[in-house]
This record gives structure tokens, sequence and C-alpha cells, in this order.
């Protein structure tokens, strides 16, 4: 009955990809769409048999799934208890997943795999939005549009059920909306809605985004002098303030609750305790952790080296793209930007190398297209983008 029941809903996910015109705006002929879905479900499909048979605790996706249970039962027969469990802010974004999975069980049954099926679809939306605003800012460079399906780790930690899947899909749609004409308000309320939703799932994600978006935005009108003094000075003083209150002591709760866990790829990291000095101690090895680790030959588990290779290889095309020295667009600057400050962030709190691997998978994307897409014209990349465009896709944006 399941895999019948896996069989339909996988037919009418191809169905709605070949039909639904988002879809086919792309430009990306429609078996390889299929073929890039296919790629995305397989890959959701064997983190979780990963998860199952090489994790005693089979993961937060397998933890996820079981809680589940836990808490449908507790909303349809102990509302009262439901309620008391998630009656505060901190409860309700921690539980979001597990609200997802009690959504995706009524549809599959109670079938994790079905679950990981249906999942995929809307984060291949959010895939192909991300895959259509690079199409149109990378002109001429395929491989970098491709980026956002095809990223060995993106696609490992995006494809099964995991808080990077939403914040990719919303990411995707944030900036798709955001490139579109605003002619009324609804155009303006739709990445307003993606900017809060981010909130909602991890703060951190959002407070990275408001520089990154700044420098695109702003780079597309370019202020006068007298505007762009105003907009530092505001600018320093909101950075000083988060810095100075909140936020500081928000990196040591975050970097403690991680330092209270237990795992086998534990890296050094100095102890933030709030204060200025700490975070500069700090900030070197989270810059190494955050960006490099785990480095080849490190990092306690054998499929991390994969992961390692792929880090290496981005790094050495950013390095040729740095070597290059063209100035980046506004949009190529606004992807840095998060990319690079995503990773750092990631590194200050986190001090194990899988959970790096897993939170940095979102940031890639974003330091890989704008690098290719500035090696774009070097014999290499242009004959592979001229084949890419040649054979996958019918009307490149």
């Amino acid at each position: 009955m399941q895999v019948l029941l896996f069989i339909f809903y996988c037919g009418l996910c191809c169905f709605g990809i070949l039909k639904i015109p988002f879809f086919r705006k792309s430009g990306i002929r429609p078996v390889f769409l299929l073929a890039l879905f296919g790629c995305h479900v397989l890959a959701g499909c064997l983190h979780n048999w990963i998860a199952w048979r090489f994790y005693p605790e089979h993961g937060d996706i397998w933890f996820y799934f079981q809680f589940s249970f836990l808490e449908r039962s507790r909303l349809f027969h102990d509302t009262h208890l439901f309620l008391y469990y998630n009656s505060s802010w901190d409860a309700i974004t921690h539980n979001a997943i597990t609200f997802i999975q009690i959504i995706l069980d009524w549809f599959s049954f109670d079938n994790m795999w079905i679950n990981t099926l249906l999942f995929s679809f809307p984060v291949f939306l959010g895939n192909t939005a991300l895959y259509r605003v690079f199409s149109r800012q990378f002109p001429g460079s395929p491989l970098s549009a491709l980026t956002a399906y095809l990223l060995p780790s993106t696609l490992f930690w995006t494809a099964c059920i995991h808080r990077e899947a939403v914040l990719f899909l919303l990411l995707g749609f944030l900036f798709y909306w955001l490139g579109m004409p605003r002619r009324r308000l609804v155009y303006a309320a739709r990445p307003i809605a993606a900017f809060l939703a981010i909130v909602f799932f991890r703060f951190a994600v959002a407070l990275i985004l408001i520089p990154a978006l700044l420098a695109w935005l702003l780079g597309l009108r370019p202020p006068s002098r007298r505007q762009n003094w105003i907009i530092a000075g505001i600018g320093t003083a909101i950075i000083l303030i988060l810095l100075q209150t909140r936020l500081l002591d928000d990196l040591a709760a975050q970097q403690h609750s991680f330092m209270a866990l237990k795992g086998n790829s534990i890296l050094y990291l100095p102890p933030l305790d709030g204060t200025w000095t700490s975070l500069l101690w700090a900030i070197p090895v989270a810059l190494r952790n955050g960006l490099f680790e785990p480095l080849p030959g490190s990092g306690g588990q054998r499929i991390y080296q994969l992961f390692s290779l792929e880090l290496l290889c981005i790094w050495a095309i950013a390095a040729a793209a740095l070597f290059k020295r063209s100035a980046p667009s506004p949009f190529s600057l606004c992807c840095i930007i998060l990319a690079l400050a995503g990773m750092l962030q990631i590194g200050l709190v986190i001090p194990f190398a899988g959970a790096i691997i897993r939170y940095r998978s979102i940031y890639l994307p974003f330091l890989a297209a704008p690098c290719l897409y500035s090696l774009r014209n070097w014999q290499p990349f242009q004959t592979v983008n001229a084949w890419f465009s040649r054979t996958f896709i019918i009307n490149y944006e």
C-alpha cells in the first residue's frame, strides 16, 4: 500500500513539475527538470537511510518524525497539554519541523519516505526560484545558476526534512520576489512575508540577510553622498547597539548550548562570555571553522571527506575569481556578504564539524554562483557553460 502511495505521489509531483508555469519558465528542459527533482528525492531518501543505518539515535530527522506522533496525539486527545508545551515563542519555533511532520503524516499515513517525497516538492520550488534569480543575475553562466540545484552538501541537507530545507526554500523565494517589479503592494508583501518566515525559523539568518540585501538594493540605486553618510551612521549605530546589548549574549548562549552536546567531530572553539574581548579572541578560530572545516582528513566521519573536497573546490574557484579581480555586481556582493557572514556566525557558535557542514550548506550556492560567474569567460568554464546551454536550456533567462 505504501509503495503504491509513494508511486502515486511521485507521479503527481512529476505532473506538477511538467504543468506548473513557474517550473516551465525556468527554461530548463522538462526531462532535466524531472531528473533534478529525482536527484532531490533520492538525496533525501539516502539521507534518511544513512541517518538510520549509521547513527544510533538516527539523527534529528527521525527524532522529529517519531516526536510528531506524540505531538499529534496531544493535539487531538489532550489539547491542553499540547498548548502547555507550545505556549512560548521558543517552543513553537523549536517544534516547527515537528508541525510540518504532523501535516505530512496525514497525507502519507505515517511513512517517513513519503513525507520526504512530499516535502521535496515545495523545496524544489525554492530551488527553482533561486535558479531563476541566478540565471537572471548571472546571464551566460548556467553553471552559476545550477548551483541552486547541484551542490552536494546543499542537496544533501536540504533534500530531507530539516530546517535548512525550509530556509533554503524561503531564501529562494525572497530573492525571487525582491527581483520582481513592484507595481502593487502585494509585490512588497511577498518578500516581507518570506523574511518574517526566515525570522521565525532562524533569526540569525534573517539578521545576516539585512546587510546583504542592503548591499544589493542600494547598489541598484546608489544614494547620494549625504545619504551614504546618513545610512552609514545609522547602520553603525544599530550594529554597535546590537553587539553591545543582546547579540553578544545571544551568540554566547547559542555557543554554550552547542558546547553542552557531545559528538565525535568536536573542534576547538574559544568560549564566548558576552564580551567584546571573547568575541575578538574567537573570530580567528571561527573563521577557520566556519569557512574551512572539516579539512581533508579531519572531522571524525568518512562522509565528511566528501564535503571537505567539495569545500576545497569551492574555495579554489573563489581564489581564482579573486585573482581575476573583477568588480562584483551589487547582487554578487549581496551573495558574498550573505555567505561569508553566515559562515562566520556558524563558526562562532558551533564546535562540531558535522553541524557546521549542515548549517553552512544553505550559504554555499551564494558563494559559488558569483565566483563561477566571474570566471565564465575562462576557457574551461566557457566550454562547460556552452554545453549546459545547448543541452539543458530551452530558453535561458
